[in-house]
């Protein structure tokens, strides 16, 4: 799965970050049609153009590329629909990403951003804040977005920034699916996955069982950086550590998931 080019980077000790509005998608045509919307494009870039002054990284979701990735994502891991955010931001390899809403009423522009850890979908805060429209246009209406997104991502930020500081410490934070594929008795199911959750608590510094069942095992791992630098190097782990037990081969790889298949 490729990725779109994305804007240079200045401080790549930064976050990578995403911004998709607050919204839920079957398919690519209501991913197009949000994206069609002047107010949601009007506080994107804002919220990008903030972003990227202070030299973050800003993953992009425009172009049919992106929205294929996404798409291919949710057929992917999806046991249920789940949220666009959530899975373009593993699907394009951000490490957060944050969602927005706009809203008016009687010519008060409200905005809502809330920013998530894109492994684990953690909500790390929220940001409001407000401007007035200074007509009904539709352009006056989409410069108010602009404004009441730009005063809102200073408090965001300090929030992102904390976040990212006290996590980074904690590990760097990895979702592993892993696909078991062939006629697997029950007992042999149950082997597999007492093996793979025994060998990942050795090296991780915390794991987070998702969801267990005979076709599929979710976990979320806490890997520490001076041990492993990527999402490749914890794949690798998981490779050697189940030879000789089953087959190992790797699925799709982008840098906060790794997707893999057992037989």
């Amino acid at each position: 799965m490729r990725t779109l080019p994305v804007t240079m980077r200045a401080n790549p000790g930064a976050p990578t970050i995403l911004v998709v509005p607050a919204q839920k998608t079957k398919g690519k045509s209501d991913l197009q049609a949000f994206q069609s919307n002047p107010n949601n494009r009007m506080a994107t870039e804002a919220i990008n153009n903030f972003l990227t002054q202070r030299q973050y990284e800003v993953k992009s979701l425009e172009g049919q590329e992106a929205l294929d990735e996404v798409v291919q994502m949710q057929q992917d891991i999806a046991e249920s629909e789940e949220d666009l955010s959530y899975l373009a931001s593993l699907a394009l390899g951000a490490d957060i990403y944050i969602k927005f809403s706009a809203s008016i009423e009687r010519g008060i522009v409200l905005i809502e951003l809330s920013a998530y850890e894109a492994a684990t979908a953690r909500l790390l805060g929220s940001q409001t804040s407000q401007a007035a429209a200074s007509g009904a246009s539709k352009g006056e209406i989409a410069e108010a977005v602009h404004v009441a997104a730009s005063r809102a991502m200073p408090g965001l930020e300090k929030k992102i920034k904390g976040y990212w500081e006290m996590d980074r410490k904690n590990g760097s934070q990895y979702k592993v699916v892993m696909k078991l594929h062939g006629d697997f008795d029950e007992q042999r199911v149950e082997d597999i996955q007492d093996d793979v959750t025994q060998l990942l608590k050795k090296a991780f510094k915390r794991v987070s069982v998702n969801v267990m069942t005979a076709k599929t095992i979710d976990v979320t791992v806490f890997a520490d950086v001076a041990k492993f630098g990527d999402a490749q190097e914890v794949y690798s782990y998981i490779r050697r550590g189940m030879k000789g037990l089953v087959n190992v081969k790797k699925l799709n790889i982008t840098k906060k998931l790794i997707l893999l298949e057992m037989k």
